[in-house]
């Protein structure tokens, strides 16, 4: 059933669905099928699919298609649901299969929704966290208390801890130590909160961190302060590897901007 196809498919209709979930189905334009990295079905039915997100995204985006054989009908189009369920409940879109010989054919389709859904189209489940998580890895780490000079603009550090503290590098013999700056802010009451380091495809480290801002209506300190956090990066083999920081700032449990930071550094 798989046709390798040169030129890309035009999109013709978008809709979303489920917009209260942020979950949107996007027809292509064609039954031409497409070349996909992953299946799952049997002789009976499959479905073809490939994951076309960031693995680190909490995005999830997915291009697929599928076919059901069925020599013995005499229907010209069938119905099939793809099905999305999180918490217990279950959110369903029916689409057409059409008849080419002896098998009902699914338009390609693009799928975006938030990770944590489970998917199904056709009645097979779309294991598409497993193909997420082949390429990420969780890496270790450990807060430190380090001492550098104040700064008035938000940015990242690479480094390592001596005994006279911390020194600026980027070609690193141990373990590496980040220090994330949200710069100069003009009262107390900010603190930065490291949330996940993670290893993408094997040379690319991202480290995802939350500056909290005083809430509105806080009693906080009425002086300038230099919110910054350290963290020692562990389990990290010889290479080089690039950095990037996504810093989100949070105020009254809403995040109202995102800094991102990026540089690079070689493990000895």
């Amino acid at each position: 059933m798989k046709k390798l196809i040169i030129v890309f498919i035009a999109i013709v209709l978008l809709s979303p669905f489920l917009v209260a979930f942020q979950v949107d189905y996007t027809e292509l334009s064609s039954y031409e099928p497409l070349v996909l990295d992953e299946s799952t079905g049997s002789r009976k039915k499959s479905v073809d699919f490939s994951v076309l997100s960031a693995s680190d995204s909490n995005k999830v985006v997915i291009i697929a298609s599928g076919w059901l054989f069925d020599p013995e009908s005499e229907e010209q189009e069938r119905e099939a649901s793809i099905q999305l369920k999180v918490n217990g409940e279950c959110y369903e879109k029916i689409v057409s299969l059409a008849r080419q010989g002896l098998y009902f054919v699914m338009k390609p389709f693009l799928l975006s929704f938030e990770r944590g859904y489970s998917l199904s189209v056709m009645e097979l489940v779309l294991d598409y966290e497993s193909v997420l998580e082949d390429a990420v890895k969780k890496l270790e780490y450990e807060c430190l208390a380090v001492e550098i000079e104040r700064s008035i603009e938000a940015g990242i550090l690479i480094g390592v801890v001596e005994e006279k503290g911390f020194r600026e590098t980027s070609v690193i013999s141990g373990e590496p130590v980040l220090v994330i700056q949200a710069g100069e802010k003009p009262t107390g009451g900010y603190e930065i909160e490291v949330t996940s380091v993670l290893l993408i495809e094997t040379r690319t480290i991202k480290v995802y961190a939350t500056l909290h801002s005083p809430g509105s209506g806080e009693f906080v300190t009425q002086a300038f302060t230099y919110p910054r956090k350290a963290i020692k990066i562990l389990g990290l083999v010889p290479g080089t590897y690039d950095l990037i920081v996504e810093l989100e700032v949070m105020k009254d449990e809403r995040v109202t901007d995102t800094e991102v930071f990026s540089s690079s550094l070689s493990v000895e």
